[in-house]
C-alpha cells in the first residue's frame, strides 16, 4: 500500500518540504529521491540566489554590462523570466532590483531590518538582458540588476520535483513545497489529486480553502506576511509602471497554473493587479485559476479553481 514519505529543511530562505507517494518498503528509494530534492534546489540555490555574492545572479548582476559565463540553471530561468515579462506586457519584470532594493528589500527577508525607502539610482522598466546560447553565458544593460526570488522557487520546485521523481519512476507521485511554491505530479496517497490548503492570511491558522491538484504548480503571492521598514508599511511587490510598492492589488492570491514557475509568474502579475484587471487577466488564460483576496470581504475565485474535500491535506510550508 503506498503511503507519504516527507522531508522537511530551510534553504532558499524559507521552510521547504518534499514528499512523494510510495510503498512503504521502499526505504532506501524513498531515502535517494528526498536526498534528490534537497540537492536539486541547493543547487538552484547556488545559481539564482541574489543573496549569495558567490552564486551566478550575484556576478552577473555586478559586472556592469559585461558578459558573464552562467550556469545552465541560471540560463533557464531568466529566459523563463523574459519569456514571462513578454507575455504580461512587463507587469512581471525581473530587472525590477534596483528599484526592489531602494524599497529597502536589500537583504534576506529574515534579516531585514527597519530599513527607508529610497529612490532608486537607476531604475527602467524592461531592461534589456541578452543570453547567448553558445557560449552559455549573459549580460545585462549597465546600471541593470536581475531578481528571480519567485519565479526561481517555482523554477526550482519544478527541477526538484523532476529529479526526485527521477530518482525512482516507480513512485505514484510527488509534491516539492518551496515555502508556498508548490510543485506536484502523478497520485497522491489517497491515489488521487494532491490536497493542497490555502491559509487566510486574515486569520492565523485557519484554512481558506482546499485545493485538488491533479499535476502542475500552486503559487501564493501577497502583501500580508513580507512587509519591512517603518511600522511595516513597506512590502515587496513592485509596480514595474512605478518603480515603487504597488498601492493596488490583493491582501494574498493564490494561482494554480500547469508549471510551478508559471504559477508564480501570474501570481506576482496578480499580485499587483486591482480586481477589475485580474478578472480580465485570468479569464483570458483558460489553463490558469486564482484565489483572489481581498483586503477586506470574501475571497473571490477566478477561473475553474479546483477546489477539493478536506480528507487528505498536506499543507503549503
Amino acid at each position: 500500500m503506498n503511503s507519504l514519505h516527507r522531508t522537511e529543511w530551510r534553504a532558499v530562505g524559507t521552510t521547504c518540504a518534499a514528499a512523494v507517494t510510495a510503498d512503504s518498503h521502499d526505504e532506501v528509494e524513498v531515502h535517494w529521491a528526498l536526498a534528490a530534492a534537497r540537492e536539486e534546489v541547493a543547487a538552484c540555490e547556488g545559481e539564482l540566489s541574489r543573496f549569495d555574492p558567490s552564486s551566478d545572479l550575484s556576478r552577473l548582476n555586478a559586472a556592469d554590462g559585461d558578459w558573464v559565463p552562467i550556469g545552465r540553471r541560471l540560463f533557464e530561468a531568466i529566459r523563463l523570466a523574459l519569456r514571462a515579462r513578454e507575455e504580461t506586457g512587463g507587469r512581471f519584470d525581473p530587472t525590477i532590483l534596483p528599484a526592489l532594493t531602494a524599497a529597502g528589500y536589500d537583504r534576506s527577508f529574515e534579516l531585514l531590518e527597519e530599513r527607508q525607502a529610497r529612490s532608486a539610482d537607476y531604475w527602467r522598466a524592461g531592461a534589456e538582458v541578452e543570453l547567448d546560447d553558445r557560449r552559455g553565458r549573459a549580460r545585462l544593460e549597465w546600471g541593470a540588476a536581475v531578481d528571480l526570488g519567485g519565479i526561481g522557487k517555482g523554477y526550482a520546485a519544478r527541477r526538484a520535483l523532476a529529479a526526485m521523481l527521477a530518482a525512482s519512476p516507480s513512485f505514484a507521485g510527488g509534491l516539492v513545497d518551496l515555502g508556498g511554491d508548490i510543485a506536484v505530479s502523478g497520485e497522491s496517497p489517497e491515489a488521487g489529486p494532491w490536497v493542497v490548503a490555502v491559509a487566510d492570511p486574515r486569520q492565523a491558522g485557519e484554512t481558506l480553502a482546499i485545493l485538488a491538484v491533479p499535476a502542475g504548480g500552486v503559487a501564493t503571492s501577497g502583501r500580508d506576511a513580507r512587509r519591512f521598514g517603518p511600522a511595516r508599511s513597506l512590502h515587496h511587490l513592485i509596480d514595474p509602471e512605478t518603480g515603487e510598492p504597488a498601492l493596488a492589488g490583493p491582501l494574498t492570491v493564490t494561482v494554480v497554473a500547469p508549471d510551478a514557475a508559471e504559477a508564480e509568474v501570474h501570481a506576482t502579475t496578480l499580485a499587483i493587479a486591482g480586481l477589475a484587471e485580474a478578472e480580465e487577466y485570468v479569464a483570458a488564460r483558460p489553463s490558469i485559476s486564482a484565489l483572489y483576496v481581498p483586503h477586506a470581504g470574501s475571497a473571490i475565485p477566478l477561473g475553474r479553481l479546483p477546489l477539493g474535500s478536506q480528507r487528505f491535506v498536506v499543507r503549503a510550508a
